[in-house]
């Protein structure tokens, strides 16, 4: 790394670097569930300590510290981000490669204390390790599906950075016997800038993964029935509605309101314990059975909804007794007690959803629910206006 003038970047940088590991220190202490917190504010602190330890080389200070000390250092930063991801995409108590770690570390220091009063020696190695780390990072993040956005930009940012370091390891093997010219070290003092500021995008980034993840969480568990993991009334609601006014208009459609048989007898009889695993069982039905097209929410207590675009009504009609027929076979036994478990199923069917109101076919599928559990249960009954 070339002596650079750059106090004004220097100063600011780090103090960017302070803040940000003071704020995910802060971030620790109020979400002790994620320690990925800790490995990336410990990451932005050492990285401060080393960039002042590697700028003290201008006031003299010995090697030891301003070169061997200061670059082991500089290589600790993207590794503490790297094994940060691992606890966030993993989980909090989720194990480290740390024997892969301490190889790679133990073998980085022995290069670099034997060749640390080598000119560019430091330098190549420091570039050499910061690129495996990077794209170790790049590796973990792939595996973060959620969320994108910030997941990729953060690898984009993280592929700049190794690309930068292997264009800092270019410049210096190509001038390895020789005294670094002009023109290279304008390229270094350009590279060098690059890393500082890459660096410190980076550790801005990785807050955001986490708050995104959480706002997407937040919003996930929001929609869903927490029991079944179905949509919620309203968010099936919403879906439906939005559905069927963009897309569903000219489409021939069924809709089914579905309820489990003497619920509330299993509950007393069995406790809600059992009854909970049951609504579970039948939520798996539901979701194995219907079409990727089709549309199910639970509605509240024993009761489903579901709306089935583009389906005839003998479709229909088929796969309610499909349906009816599954929850009889396979949902019979909860936990090793015989609950006899069966569904009744009202439904409706329109050629064409245009110029009807969902809530009205709602409330007829409805009615031929009340209609399926008059007529005894375990049926399947379409609507037919009176």
């Amino acid at each position: 790394m070339p002596g650079l003038d750059l106090p004004t970047l220097i100063v600011l940088t780090l103090t960017i670097n302070l803040l940000v590991a003071g704020y995910m220190a802060l971030l620790a202490k109020l979400q002790p569930q994620q320690s990925a917190f800790w490995h990336w504010a410990l990451s932005c602190l050492i990285f401060v300590v080393a960039s002042l330890l590697a700028a003290s080389r201008l006031h003299h200070v010995p090697p030891m510290f301003s070169v061997l000390l200061a670059h082991a250092l500089l290589a600790l930063p993207p590794l503490l981000v790297g094994t940060g991801l691992i606890r966030f995409i993993r989980g909090p108590l989720a194990a480290q490669p740390l024997k892969a770690i301490a190889i790679c570390a133990t073998v980085y220091l022995l290069l670099l204390s034997a060749s640390y009063t080598v000119s560019h020696s430091t330098a190549v190695l420091n570039a050499i390790a910061i690129t495996a780390s990077c794209i170790w990072c790049i590796r973990l993040l792939q595996a973060l599906t959620k969320p994108q956005f910030a997941s990729r930009l953060l690898q984009s940012v993280l592929a700049l950075h190794a690309l930068t370091m292997l264009a800092e390891i270019y410049l210096y093997l190509s001038h390895w016997h020789t005294a670094l010219p002009q023109q290279a070290v304008t390229l270094l003092q350009l590279i060098l800038l690059s890393h500082i500021l890459l660096t410190t995008v980076a550790a801005v980034l990785l807050p955001l993964l986490f708050f995104i993840a959480r706002e997407q969480l937040l919003m996930q568990q929001a929609d869903l029935d927490e029991l079944t993991l179905l949509p919620n009334r309203r968010h099936f609601l919403r879906e439906s509605s939005a559905y069927l006014a963009q897309d569903g208009a000219n489409a021939q459609l069924a809709v089914m309101m579905l309820d489990l048989d003497h619920f509330k007898s299993i509950n007393d009889t069995f406790g809600h314990a059992v009854g909970d695993t049951a609504l579970k069982q039948v939520a798996q039905i539901l979701t194995q059975v219907l079409r990727k097209t089709d549309l199910i929410g639970r509605m509240g207590g024993e009761e489903f909804a579901i709306v089935m675009p583009n389906t005839s009504e003998a479709e229909a009609r088929c796969i309610g007794q499909r349906l009816r027929q599954q929850v009889e076979q396979h949902a019979g036994m909860v936990d090793g007690k015989p609950l006899n478990l069966t569904i009744s199923i009202g439904a409706t069917y329109v050629q064409q959803f245009s110029g009807l109101d969902f809530q009205t076919l709602l409330k007829q599928a409805d009615e031929a629910l009340y209609e399926a559990k008059r007529s005894g249960r375990n049926t399947v009954t379409f609507y037919s206006a009176r």
